[in-house]
């Protein structure tokens, strides 16, 4: 099920987010409270609910929620005062309130998934280009990592990418200069798909995405021949 609304589309299957057709990282807690607030608009859950449902049986801070929205509004790219999105009950809790157009997720066509290969994922750094196979890959300055990027404000171990089945994480290791998809901090694995920019300390690495299943453009005889016009 895909739900958009706004220049945004939830695809609940996927757990993914979209922002004008570029996929949106998030926090597991933000898509989770997304999650919870776009399936029960647009009724206000309160404060106490939100807080059980996301951190059960932990007692945190009222200033955790409070970030948590924050957070979420500022990649829905919505405003705390002038709220398109989530609308703040005062003193009890928050709604959805969006207009939501709801839309089956593409089917692909019986077959297909079999028949096509995996894109083509790899990062780009310093006109560097660095493929990523299915598996874990440690991002780091240390010669011992799969993905070795040597400047000095990246930390031995860095970040850790792990490719499963097409989706694309990234986690920092508890790096010195910490790790940024799209410049927001990141503390638990994230997801990055095409056209992100991650950044390890200072170093900016951009993630690259190609449909493996594209076939080959065949050149005609003229345009074979040297000289050809």
């Amino acid at each position: 099920m895909r739900l958009s609304f706004g220049d945004c589309t939830l695809d609940l299957s996927e757990r993914r987010l979209w922002r004008g057709g570029e996929v949106v990282p998030l926090e597991p807690k933000m898509y989770q409270l997304l999650e919870i607030l776009i399936k029960r608009r647009p009724a206000v859950i309160s404060n106490e609910e939100l807080d059980e449902l996301l951190w059960p049986h932990v007692y945190v801070a009222r200033t955790s929620l409070t970030r948590l929205v924050s957070a979420l509004r500022a990649a829905l790219g919505d405003e705390s005062r002038d709220s398109q999105i989530i609308r703040t009950a005062y003193k009890t809790g928050y709604a959805f309130c969006a207009k939501v157009t709801e839309s089956a997720a593409a089917e692909a066509t019986p077959g297909a998934a079999t028949a096509a290969k995996p894109d083509a994922i790899h990062l780009v750094w310093n006109e560097r280009i660095i493929p990523l196979g299915e598996g874990e890959f440690v991002a780091g300055r240390g010669e011992e990592c799969s993905v070795v990027i040597d400047a000095s404000t990246v930390s031995r171990r860095h970040a850790k990418i792990v490719v499963r089945a097409g989706n694309v994480t990234i986690e920092d290791l508890e790096s010195t200069n910490g790790t940024r998809v799209n410049g927001m901090p990141i503390t638990v694995p994230t997801v990055i798909a095409n056209g992100n920019k991650v950044e390890l300390g200072s170093e900016v690495l951009l993630v690259k995405r190609r449909n493996a299943s594209v076939l080959t453009v065949r050149m005609t005889r003229d345009q074979r021949l040297p000289g050809s016009v």
